[in-house]
């Protein structure tokens, strides 16, 4: 890696470092916040979440045509500004019923302003290094990111206590801020190109078209696409199972749920830092295999549980399966940033991020109804059918690679 690109991908992996503290805190002190209020708080912490993902799910589409029209680099520089200078003005609401409102409203508008931003991040990350250093990039990122999730929920708790729902929201403004300044001194090495300041509803409308044609020509991005559905719709399961561990394992006396979420972050750091030091180009035969693994990792919950109900055999499962989810998800994705061309990268992306945050919902629906919160062998349906469904998309990707 060049001395630029090694510089850029510091600044890279600080800014979104600086930045994710500032979502895990904000989403932590708001939660807080409108959980404490009243009896009905339930409602708003449902209404605070429900406008996220409705909003992400809606524009993330819109938010890839963006990336490609715009520059990438400027796009990520307003949005975290406005996200600073929104949080900031949050700081100052003094009337606990209007903070209330505000917040909602504010995490409304910096879910919208994620939805601009993530796509052109992500694709951001092909015009700071060159190709092949896009995997180790993405092992940076992730890295970080798991290191967050571990660390930034415990300290959050004190910041809360500390300075109180104004402080923390202060904070957090300085922190988007900062994420933006860090993010003006990444100087691109690859030079963008077809960038206008042209803007209309009908451009949009046909850049979108343009994308959905793009992915339909390119078979294997439409395979990998589906692919990610499939996952995502299987990993809703997953995540729905996650808090009746105890329910499922019940000779097992320890807190199985918290040892399964603290089990799966370490998974997921040691998957971060494995994938910096393997292959950066892995085949799509080798990514079927790394799913397959996490598949036999979950499905083996439910046998390891029978060998012997102890709470260390059983936490391989889920150490194990992070290591292999976060392999896999650092390889496809650093696959499509690669192979996408520039000009439709935000696009893809944003049909990526929509597709999966459609099917999450479907999944969760269809495994409330067919599974039983108290089935020990619930994990074990999940894996295999994650096993599966690797198993045909390896053999629909190697047609695919006999037929080109």
């Amino acid at each position: 890696m060049r001395k630029i690109e090694r510089k850029n991908t510091s600044f890279l992996v600080a800014s979104s470092t600086i930045s994710r503290i500032g979502d895990t805190l904000f989403d932590y002190v708001n939660n807080s916040f409108l959980a404490s209020v009243n009896m009905n708080s339930m409602v708003l912490v449902g209404v605070y979440q429900a406008l996220e993902n409705i909003i992400g799910a809606v524009f993330n589409l819109f938010g890839g045509v963006i990336a490609d029209r715009f520059r990438r680099k400027k796009i990520i520089i307003l949005t975290d500004f406005l996200s600073g200078v929104i949080c900031i003005f949050l700081s100052f609401v003094t009337s606990q019923t209007w903070l209330m409102y505000a917040i909602i409203l504010a995490n409304a508008i910096l879910a919208l302003l994620s939805a601009f931003a993530t796509p052109a991040y992500n694709a951001f990350t092909k015009e700071i290094v060159e190709k092949d250093e896009i995997t180790l990039v993405n092992s940076y990122l992730q890295t970080s990111t798991t290191l967050v999730k571990i660390i930034v929920p415990v300290l959050s708790v004190g910041i809360y206590k500390w300075i109180g729902i104004h402080g923390a929201l202060l904070l957090d403004g300085v922190s988007f801020l900062f994420s933006a300044i860090i993010i003006a001194l990444i100087q691109p090495i690859l030079e963008e190109t077809r960038k206008t300041d042209d803007f209309s509803a009908k451009l949009v409308i046909d850049d979108l078209i343009s994308g959905f044609r793009y992915v339909a020509k390119n078979r294997q991005l439409y395979l990998l696409i589906a692919l990610s559905a499939g996952v995502n719709f299987f990993m809703a399961g997953y995540s729905l199972l996650l808090p009746y561990s105890n329910q499922m394992f019940p000779k097992i006396p320890e807190n199985v749920y918290a040892t399964f979420l603290t089990a799966e972050a370490l998974g997921g750091l040691i998957g971060a830092v494995i994938s910096g030091r393997i292959s950066r180009k892995l085949s799509t035969s080798q990514l079927m295999l790394l799913l397959v693994t996490f598949g036999c990792f979950v499905a083996a919950a439910p046998i390891f549980y029978i060998i012997r109900p102890s709470i260390f055999l059983l936490a391989l499962s889920p150490i194990g399966s992070g290591i292999f989810m976060t392999l896999f998800n650092i390889h496809s994705f650093s696959l499509i940033q690669r192979e996408v061309a520039s000009d439709y990268l935000g696009r893809v992306l944003g049909i990526i991020f929509t597709v999966a945050i459609l099917f999450m919902p479907l999944g969760t629906t269809l495994f409330t109804i067919l599974l039983r919160p108290d089935n020990s062998f619930n994990f074990l349906f999940i894996g295999v059918a994650v096993i599966a469904l690797a198993l045909v998309f390896l053999q629909f990707l190697r047609n695919e690679n006999q037929a080109s």
